[in-house]
């Protein structure tokens, strides 16, 4: 009886390993993810940050604000978190300004604006 028992805990830690993995889909593998989903799992869902990108520098002021509202980690730990976030959800670059419909480049200190129902540019 003994011997089932551990048997079936031996074979349950590697279960369990693969199955946290499987929580929170979309929070991609990487260094850190496990201390993210510990630490921000304290007060809401990690995988709020998913739809978020940011430099590393907007990470961490984030960070920083959570564990002014009360994460609970050390400052090593903060810092995995600030490091993995900055990995997986970096900083998407700035949008080009969009050319006129006709091909022509607006007017020397003329502006465009996209119409955000069509996506066409009108000059202004």
């Amino acid at each position: 009886m003994r011997k089932i028992f551990l048997v079936g805990l031996i074979l349950s830690v590697p279960a369990s390993a693969a199955w946290a993995q499987g929580d929170y889909p979309s929070l991609p593998p990487g260094p850190g993810r496990d201390v993210a989903v510990r630490v921000c799992s304290q007060c809401h869902s990690p995988e709020i940050v998913a739809n978020q990108r940011m430099d590393k520098d907007g990470w961490k002021a984030l960070v920083d604000q959570m564990a002014n509202n009360g994460a609970n980690a050390t400052n090593e730990e903060f810092e995995t978190v600030t490091n993995y976030l900055a990995t997986v959800f970096p900083a998407t670059p700035a949008a080009a300004p969009a050319a006129p419909a006709d091909g022509a480049a607006p007017a020397p200190g003329a502006s465009a604006q996209t119409n955000d129902a069509t996506g066409t540019v009108t000059p202004q």
